[in-house]
């Protein structure tokens, strides 16, 4: 009897971990899903929250927002080395998020309350110049931790449409091919769990031939 509940103890385990493990794998196609767009337009709090973690379905879908701009910032060298203009977006529900408003030309910070129509954008992991008063070295919200008290969205939002209107060119809309960097931590996750579950079935095997 003291076996069969040795063996069903095990097997219960090798289970949740053999879930989990496909859980994690799971969580990884989706990523590696290619974007597709979406012609809808959702409310931004439908799709994304602030100090969350970022969902793949949501990425190159259209969110409109309200709110105002705190401050406007320069990303250079970005697609064919071009620099575009950032800003730092409070949005009514009191969280803050980058706004990518355009290539960068003659613009004033909008007073007041804006309307924007824009796409959900991974953001930046790789810095491409330094960060000073003026540049941001990548388009990341992390950047801006230590520069304001708001809850921040980790994704970034890409122009489509905002009114009143920046007069800035707009930055074409591109899905990216490349697979995101949390595409391989879930992986080692699936590795992790799936050495949980081999090592769970080795302790047992290895404790019955103690036993033997």
């Amino acid at each position: 009897m003291k076996k069969f509940w040795q063996w069903l103890a095990t097997a219960l385990l090798v289970a949740i971990f053999l879930s989990l493990a496909n859980w994690q794998w799971n969580r990884a196609a989706e990523l590696k899903k290619p974007l597709t767009q979406d012609q809808s337009v959702y409310p931004i709090d439908s799709l994304i929250s602030p100090n969350s973690s970022i969902e793949p379905t949501s990425l190159g879908k259209k969110v409109s927002l309200e709110g105002e701009y705190l401050s406007n910032w320069i990303a250079p060298h970005q697609d064919e080395n071009k620099s575009w203009v950032v800003g730092l977006f409070k949005t009514k529900d009191n969280a803050a998020i980058l706004v990518v408003r355009g290539i960068k030309g003659p613009s004033e910070l909008p007073l007041g309350q804006s309307k924007i129509v824009g796409y959900v954008m991974q953001p930046q992991s790789e810095d491409v110049t330094e960060i000073s008063q003026s540049e941001l070295s990548r388009v990341d919200s992390s950047l801006f931790v230590s520069k304001t008290d708001l809850p921040l969205y980790a994704p970034y939002i890409q122009v489509i449409s905002e009114d009143p209107a920046s007069g800035l060119d707009v930055v074409p809309f591109k899905i990216s091919s490349k697979v995101p960097g949390f595409y391989w931590q879930h992986i080692s996750y699936v590795v992790i769990w799936f050495l949980f579950a081999l090592t769970a079935i080795y302790l047992m095997i290895y404790q019955r031939r103690l036993e033997s």
